[in-house]
């Protein structure tokens, strides 16, 4: 049997082999050997049929499994000796086996390319301070008194910041009418619709009434289809509501989980200052790691492209079955799906060289943010995760936000408070 490795590229191996057909014989000889024991034929008892008769019914079949076995064992002996991972399925190329000369093929496989990340430690990108104005927190207030709002009905004609509640009984768009669908009622909060057209025309709209809305869809509607289309809209009004805010009284807070107002208010002022910490930290990150991309250019495995992509598709799709990708699927994801993982590959780099851990402290200080998010014990859920090793995935996931840190100046607590 002879071996030989080729690096045909960063990300590629090629392995040519040769089998001798005598390397088969005994590995043969003792798969017929079990097919005796096991197959049972009319006539005779188990473990009794004539070799001749197994080797006639099943002989082609146990050869193969044979040749299979063996090239899977070389395989995983070669590989492991070489120190080769493959990334994907190996690809098997001009086979050939006529069973008289030796068995040849060559397998290529894909791997990740070795990566020598350069110029990573003093990129010269900070992370920003941010400012939250009392604009910002005013606004944030509003949303929550709308969130926590209730509306009732009201006998008047309707006006802005009105909830019109009705049905669809025809709807045209540039001239063509359009199939109503089976779930008819409509529910437009006037003045916050993406179509203000659509709102004008329900202003002054009483409960009983049959309207026809005549408008255009602005030029940036969400829905591309529909944009800077006429539509004619035939609706009756079955209910006019007032949004009525929450009083800002103790039993308000309480529902909240705040004391009073002044507390609502900070913490409306911390959330809205971590948010945008953590999106101009984003911000800073990608271009640290664009502008290493750019430095230290190397090779992505397509078998990595392509899992990632069908990962990709599959969590949008919420299947529980794998999603292949289409060619033009392929070529919309692809430039991204390499951008990412060469992120992960940079990150991942960054957190050996400095040898980035996950310290216990950055654990239970994820998992109380979680157990606060979903109002679940702390103790609880981190049995929860240990059980179950999420913990591991947590600990990785921490040390890959870390190596992002150090790329943008922030480095870890024990090195900051050494200097």
């Amino acid at each position: 049997m002879t071996v030989a490795i080729k690096e045909t590229s960063a990300v590629l191996r090629t392995i040519e082999v040769s089998i001798p057909q005598e390397e088969l014989k005994l590995p043969f000889e003792k798969k017929l050997k079990k097919y005796r024991q096991e197959v049972t034929l009319k006539g005779f008892r188990q473990g009794q049929v004539p070799k001749a008769m197994i080797l006639s019914r099943y002989g082609e079949m146990i050869r193969q499994e044979t040749v299979d076995e063996v090239i899977n064992q070389i395989l995983t002996e070669e590989l492991k000796k070489a120190n080769i991972n493959p990334v994907g399925r190996l690809k098997v190329e001009d086979f050939k086996d006529d069973k008289e000369n030796d068995i040849s093929f060559t397998v290529v496989a894909e791997v990740d390319p070795v990566i020598d990340i350069q110029g990573y430690a003093d990129l010269g990108i900070k992370v920003p301070d941010v400012v939250i104005s009392e604009n910002d927190v005013k606004a944030e207030m509003d949303r929550l008194k709308q969130m926590w709002s209730k509306d009732e009905s009201v006998d008047r004609a309707a006006a802005e910041g009105d909830v019109v509640v009705g049905n669809y009984l025809e709807v045209i768009i540039d001239g063509e009418t359009k199939e109503i669908p089976e779930q008819r009622e409509f529910r437009s909060l006037l003045g916050e619709s993406a179509s203000p057209g659509f709102d004008e025309g329900l202003k002054g709209a009483k409960k009983g009434e049959t309207k026809e809305i005549n408008f255009v869809y602005p030029a940036d509607h969400k829905d591309e289809a529909y944009r800077g289309k006429t539509a004619q809209f035939k609706v009756e009004i079955t209910d006019v509501r007032e949004v009525v805010p929450p009083t800002m009284d103790e039993e308000f807070f309480k529902q909240i989980g705040v004391a009073n107002e002044d507390e609502m208010r900070q913490n409306i002022q911390e959330s809205l200052a971590n948010n945008k910490r953590n999106a101009v930290k984003t911000t800073a990150v990608n271009e640290a790691v664009n502008k290493l991309i750019e430095a230290n250019p190397f090779e992505v495995p397509h078998a990595r492209v392509v899992e990632l992509i069908k990962y990709t598709l599959k969590r949008h799709s919420q299947s529980e079955e794998e999603v292949e990708p289409t060619e033009e699927q392929m070529n919309t994801l692809a430039p991204e799906a390499i951008r990412e993982i060469k992120k992960h590959r940079i990150l991942e780099f960054v957190a050996n060289k400095e040898n980035l851990k996950a310290t216990q402290a950055m654990v239970d200080a994820r998992l109380n943010e979680l157990a606060l998010a979903y109002q679940v014990d702390f103790e609880s859920l981190k049995a929860h995760f240990r059980q179950s090793g999420r913990i591991v995935s947590l600990r990785e996931e921490l040390r890959f936000e870390a190596a992002a840190d150090f790329l943008v100046g922030i480095r870890p607590a024990a090195e900051e408070s050494s200097k």
